[in-house]
């Protein structure tokens, strides 16, 4: 069982090769599965866990942790295998990321039922790029594979890291912060608010409808990610491995036409495919197809350059119309344009909502044609009357550690643009 921070010898981080847990997310006193590789054997000693900020927030006691490889034939898709190293119990502690040894992310959930807002860890989309065992959904350094598994050693979120720190120093909110397979069962989003940071990638079909649910009922979301919801995934174990539950492993074909699945609409590709027939636009507004690469062309100017200086999101900002946020980019969305006003800013496409406002744009290189440049968005939209409210500020960057990191003075309008949008979604004010 967890003890303070002190009360026990602890290993150096070092000493902790990698690691994995048997979940994905934990509420307070629940028991978690921990499986570790040492350096060497360390006898009778604890490992620490440090929460977003770096501090140490728990001692987690061991009887006796040793080396370990990995036990399967595929361990990127079957898991590594590892004995067991530690049971504990998750203790009381603030819903938020911990780190344990300072690099094996533990996400713990709230108990609570009153809370602002809750808050979406990326783990599907960590997991599709983790080369850990030795192959991800990706090409470099390896052949891509179609089926990841959450048994291995997959790092924080480096796209998202800078927000849950954020949350952390601000104890005014009370939030819950869910992994990705949570949104699966819409009891685990509590609270007014849905904020997805980062660079939430990786989505299956359910949590899309529970998202658009969340906004169908009149509740807002924040969303400061980008490249969201560009693949439908579905979750799985194949009898593999399998530690706690079937949700061992992510499959992603990226092929409608090579995915097995018999159900079209479950196929594992571009949420864009029309056979899916459940476009991005209609559940946040932007797309990754109207957006592009914000770092790999020259007409970018890395960073939101502003438009609408008198909304709320600005407020003591200081921010005039035609100022530049900065924000260097990997990834941005963007919502569809039907051409520019005087000031040679885009015009959004207000028909296909029932309000919408800009608020900042960039130029993103497109996707495919490396010779075209298309308007990345940030901004406001209602779907009904009576939907929810949702602020896209679609950029993969927005909340590194870097651009959110304190002393980030040429950065700080990031820190006042994310607190007045988490505070004028909680309090209605009209962003209209």
């Amino acid at each position: 069982m967890p003890v303070p921070a002190g009360k026990v010898s602890n290993i150096p981080d070092s000493a902790v090769q990698n690691g994995y847990l048997d979940k994905q997310s934990y509420i307070p006193g629940e028991q978690c599965l921990l499986f570790l590789s040492s350096d060497k054997t360390y006898l009778n000693q604890a490992i620490g866990a440090y929460d977003a900020a770096g501090k140490l927030a728990f001692n987690i006691p061991f009887t006796s942790i040793t080396t370990q490889i990995p036990q399967t034939d595929i361990p990127y898709e079957k898991g590594f295998g590892y004995q067991v190293s530690v049971v504990f119990t998750i203790p009381q502690v603030k819903s938020n990321v911990y780190l344990i040894a300072n690099q094996i992310p533990l996400v713990i959930r709230s108990t609570e039922t009153n809370v602002d807002f809750t808050v979406v860890y990326p783990s599907n989309t960590e997991n599709a790029y983790c080369i850990s065992g030795g192959k991800s959904f990706y090409v470099n350094p390896n052949p891509a594979c179609r089926i990841v598994s959450f048994l291995r050693p997959i790092p924080f979120s480096y796209y998202s890291g800078g927000f849950f720190r954020w949350i952390l120093a601000h104890q005014n909110y009370k939030y819950n912060v869910i992994a990705d397979v949570d949104l699966e069962d819409t009891t685990n989003i509590k609270g007014k608010l849905l904020v997805i940071p980062g660079h939430n990638e990786y989505w299956t079909r359910n949590a899309r409808e529970n998202f658009d649910s969340h906004i169908k009922s009149g509740k807002p979301a924040l969303i400061l990610s980008g490249n969201t919801m560009y693949w439908q995934v579905r979750y799985g174990d194949n009898g593999v491995n399998s530690v706690n539950g079937n949700n061992s492993q992510l499959i992603c074909y990226k092929s409608l036409k090579d995915d097995p699945e018999a159900d079209p609409l479950l196929k594992t590709g571009l949420w864009t495919e029309t056979s899916l027939q459940y476009p991005q636009l209609g559940s946040i507004g932007v797309n990754a197809d109207n957006g592009g690469f914000g770092d790999r062309g020259t007409e970018s100017w890395k960073g939101f350059k502003i438009t609408n200086p008198s909304s709320p999101l600005f407020g003591g900002t200081g921010i005039k119309k035609g100022d530049l946020i900065p924000l260097s980019t990997h990834e941005y969305d963007g919502t569809p344009i039907i051409g520019t006003d005087k000031d040679g800013f885009p015009i959004i496409d207000s028909s296909l909502f029932h309000k919408s406002t800009l608020l900042g744009y960039d130029l993103a290189r497109d996707y495919v044609d490396v010779d075209k440049y298309n308007y990345a968005t940030a901004v406001i939209t209602q779907r009904t009357s009576t939907s929810g409210i949702i602020v896209n500020l679609p950029s993969t960057n927005w909340c590194t550690i870097h651009n959110m990191r304190e002393d980030a003075i040429a950065n700080l309008p990031i820190h006042i643009i994310t607190k007045n949008a988490i505070d004028c979604l909680l309090n209605d004010v009209n962003f209209f």
